[in-house]
C-alpha cells in the first residue's frame, strides 16, 4: 500500500488539498472576473478547485497500467478510492469553511471539485488518466471564454460551474456529472487497462 501511495504521488495530492483550502481562506478566492466578452463571470475559487482533481489524475497516471492490471492488488478500485477521498475531503472542507465564514466562495469550490472529479472519471475510460486530468481544465477554460449567459450574474446553462454556490440547479447537474463519471469508471473498461502508457 505504501508503494502504491508513493507511485501515485500522495504527498503532491495532499499538498494540493492543503493549498486549495488555504487559498479558499484568502479574500481573493471570492473575487470574480469575466475573462472574455462572451465568457461567464468566473470566481477565483473555480480555478482553485482544479488543483486536486488534476493532481489525482496526474498521480494515477504515473503507474504502469500493464503491470497493475495483472497485479494482485485491486489498483483500479484503490485509484477510485484515492480520487474520492482527496476530492471528497477537500470539497467537504471547502463547504464547511463557507458555513463557518472562513471561505466566502467555499460552496462554489466544493461544487466545482465534484464536477471536475466527475469529468475526470467520465474521461478516464476513453483516454486514460493523463489526458483525463486535462479535461476539467479544458471545460473551465471553455466556460471562462464562451460560457456567458443572459447577464454577468447568470452563465449559460452548460456553464453551471460559474453559477453562485447556492444555485440548486447547478448542484443537481453536479450530481448528474458525478454519478455519470462513477458509472463510466465502474462499467467501462479503461484504455489504461490495455496500454502501458496510460
Amino acid at each position: 500500500m505504501s508503494l502504491w501511495l508513493q507511485v501515485r504521488g500522495a504527498p503532491v495530492i495532499g499538498l494540493a488539498m492543503v493549498l486549495t483550502l488555504v487559498g479558499l481562506a484568502l479574500p481573493a478566492s471570492a473575487a470574480s472576473a469575466t475573462p472574455s466578452p462572451v465568457g461567464a463571470t468566473v470566481a477565483a475559487a473555480c480555478f482553485l478547485a482544479l488543483a486536486v482533481p488534476v493532481a489525482v489524475g496526474w498521480g494515477c497516471g504515473r503507474g504502469d497500467g500493464q503491470l497493475e492490471t495483472v497485479g494482485s492488488r485491486p489498483v483500479r478500485w484503490l485509484d477510485l478510492m484515492l480520487a474520492g477521498l482527496a476530492v471528497g475531503l477537500t470539497a467537504s472542507g471547502a463547504y464547511l469553511m463557507q458555513r463557518t465564514g472562513l471561505a466566502p466562495a467555499g460552496a462554489i469550490a466544493a461544487r466545482d471539485l465534484l464536477v471536475f472529479l466527475g469529468l475526470l472519471l467520465l474521461a478516464y475510460p476513453f483516454v486514460g488518466w493523463r489526458v483525463a486530468a486535462v479535461i476539467p481544465a479544458v471545460y473551465l477554460l471553455a466556460v471562462a471564454v464562451a460560457g456567458g449567459g443572459e447577464d454577468v450574474f447568470h452563465p449559460a446553462r452548460w456553464a453551471w460551474i460559474a453559477a453562485d454556490g447556492a444555485d440548486r440547479a447547478s448542484w443537481l447537474l453536479t450530481g448528474s456529472v458525478l454519478l455519470g463519471g462513477l458509472l463510466a469508471y465502474v462499467l467501462l473498461k479503461a484504455k489504461g487497462d490495455e496500454r502501458p502508457d496510460q
